[in-house]
């Protein structure tokens, strides 16, 4: 039976993977034809860690401000086609761009016609930041983070886990930029006890919570042992007069 249960854990960790899969590639994939992938073990690249500065997308919300022009200080939302407008400036391709390479710009286009300008941009609201959060917690779904956080926050923002999930592995996939699925799993246990470091997530990553062991044994028990024998563990029966209680 230990082997069964061991079968079985394996057969559902894969398919909670399909499932997750497929969540990340309509994330990723938008209007574009989705086709299925593989979800064995080889279909999956190394994992490679990327630390590289958030870069801008649809939605964000940025604050342009010009310390010594304050006239042209503003407010734009990236559009669905990654772009904004600005007085004086015009059309800014806003989208895959970091903060710094953005600012860069912006001083150039303003500098045709302001004399040495200075500008700052800060991002107020990180729309395009959105997570999947599945599995073993009491509010899957799509979650919009508020800034760059890690998998701890994100679990949190899911409304935390549920008793029966496995915080010693929750996987988390992402996209390389070969457009591969990465898979890694992540102790949230140890970082709640400062063991381990938290992983800090990108938009479009997928966290998938595991049930735990317990909890894969609970669920065998109930579906193969008390759904299935016609009566209940503590019965009672009476013969003659003498009642007995099993």
């Amino acid at each position: 039976m230990l082997h069964w249960l061991k079968t079985r854990r394996l057969g559902a960790t894969r398919s909670a993977v399909m499932a997750a899969l497929l969540s990340l590639a309509i994330a990723s994939c938008g209007t574009e034809s989705i086709r299925p992938e593989r979800t064995d073990a080889a279909s999956f690249a190394p994992w490679v860690a990327d630390d590289s500065p958030y870069r801008i997308g649809p939605g964000d919300e940025l604050e342009i401000r010009l310390p010594f022009s304050g006239e042209y200080n503003d407010r734009a939302v990236v559009g669905p086609d990654g772009r904004f407008t600005l007085p004086l400036v015009g059309e800014v391709v806003g989208e895959g761009k970091t903060v710094a390479a953005l600012t860069d710009e912006l001083e150039k286009r303003y500098s045709r016609d302001l004399v040495q300008p200075r500008v700052t941009v800060a991002i107020r609201n990180y729309a395009s930041q959105r997570v999947f959060v599945g599995g073993e917690v009491n509010g899957a779904g799509l979650i919009n983070l508020p800034g760059r956080i890690g998998v701890m926050e994100a679990i949190l923002l899911a409304k935390g886990f549920m008793d029966t999930a496995k915080t010693t592995e929750v996987v988390l996939i992402r996209r390389g930029r070969d457009g591969r699925p990465m898979m890694r799993t992540v102790d949230v246990a140890g970082y709640v006890a400062g063991r381990n470091p938290d992983v800090p997530l990108q938009p479009f990553d997928v966290v998938f919570v595991p049930k735990s062991s317990i909890a894969e044994v609970n669920l065998f028990i109930d579906q193969f042992i008390n759904r299935v024998v016609p009566f209940q563990r503590g019965f009672t029966y009476t013969v003659g007069r003498t009642s007995n209680t099993n």
